[in-house]
């Protein structure tokens, strides 16, 4: 919350003194938060920037006093208070979890900044935009796809700028964004799409590996198997030795298989192998399975290059920047098969 108040309180005029600046500034500024000594040194904090910036020297005797509208509270209980402000500046906790009983958007667990900006936007006024700092899950997380649509049936839409990792201690990346009242945008949209030319969804269907190793039993028909660490990086024909049973679904080869491990700080985001052989394959869901339509060897290997390609490496990181590959997203990677 402080951060947010002070860079924003960087562009509200002065007054005359300090007393008329921070009554100024108060009617101006709110904030909740349910850590006390945080709302103290927010306070704190822009009573030193207004003397900075104002170079007043007047003291503040009662700093409790000050900012009543910057207080100790529970966002989730505080609708009333939501629908009063103008706008709103918003960088919600990161945390997983567990969905709340009115959630019609998910089930089980769930990032807590989706079940903060869904409160929000439920509460606030329909006019009053939302200037937030949310983590990239929830702009391209296939596991979203309902919440964002819950945003949308709200009328709310959003441009967004990828912003990386949220700082040295934090292992999450986020994005920055403006949601305002909108039926005519997508929420986060994903991005423009080629003009002309294919995708690879146009060539290929895409899976996900059935295998979850901890929770099937090995039961059922025996199938040659494929995981993540057993699979060669870039292999242009894999044929693999390793069987295991398996009830569910497999696959025959030809197809390409995708590690779905994949974040902005990779050298090559879709690190494929092509895998071939007479018998069908039980895959792991650490993969991402690539049938081509045509059922052709030569799809696949085609396939290969398009994803080891600049290009695509490029649009991957301007897409989806959290730490796993959606089978939408590598769905509309681009058919450019030559770097230049």
């Amino acid at each position: 919350m402080g951060d947010l108040l002070l860079a924003y309180a960087e562009f509200l005029p002065l007054e005359r003194t300090l007393k008329a600046t921070l009554e100024s500034w108060a009617g101006q500024l709110a904030g909740l938060d349910l850590d006390s000594d945080l709302v103290r040194l927010t306070k704190a904090r822009l009573v030193l920037q207004a003397r900075l910036r104002g170079g007043f020297t007047q003291e503040v005797t009662d700093l409790d006093a000050i900012f009543p509208e910057i207080r100790v509270a529970d966002m989730m209980a505080s609708s009333e208070k939501l629908a009063t402000a103008d706008g709103f500046l918003f960088n919600p906790p990161f945390g997983v979890v567990k969905a709340v009983n009115d959630c019609t958007w998910s089930a089980g667990s769930v990032n807590s900044a989706a079940l903060f900006l869904a409160e929000l936007v439920k509460s606030k006024n329909s006019e009053a935009p939302v200037s937030a700092i949310l983590p990239e899950v929830l702009r391209s997380g296939s596991r979203y796809e309902a919440f964002r649509l819950h945003l949308e049936t709200m009328g709310l839409a959003g441009g967004y700028r990828a912003l990386g990792r949220f700082d040295s201690w934090t292992d999450v990346d986020v994005f920055m964004t403006l949601i305002e009242a909108c039926t005519e945008r997508r929420i986060w949209d994903m991005g423009a799409q080629p003009k002309e030319g294919s995708l690879v969804g146009d060539k290929f269907r895409v899976h996900v590996g059935a295998v979850v190793p901890h929770r099937h039993n090995r039961k059922g028909t025996w199938h040659r198997y494929i995981c993540a660490k057993s699979t060669p990086r870039w292999s242009d024909g894999f044929e693999p030795r390793s069987s295991r049973r398996f009830a569910g679904t497999t696959f025959q080869p030809p197809f390409v298989v995708v590690r779905r491990t994949s974040s902005p700080s990779d050298k090559k985001r879709a690190v494929a192998t092509v895998i071939v052989g007479e018998r069908t394959v039980a895959v792991e869901n650490h993969l991402l399975v690539m049938l081509p339509k045509d059922g052709s060897l030569e799809s696949c290997l085609s396939l290969l290059r398009v994803l080891s390609n600049q290009a695509t490496d490029e649009f991957l990181n301007a897409s989806i920047r959290c730490r796993h590959l959606t089978t939408g997203m590598v769905a509309r990677v681009p058919w450019t098969e030559d770097d230049g």
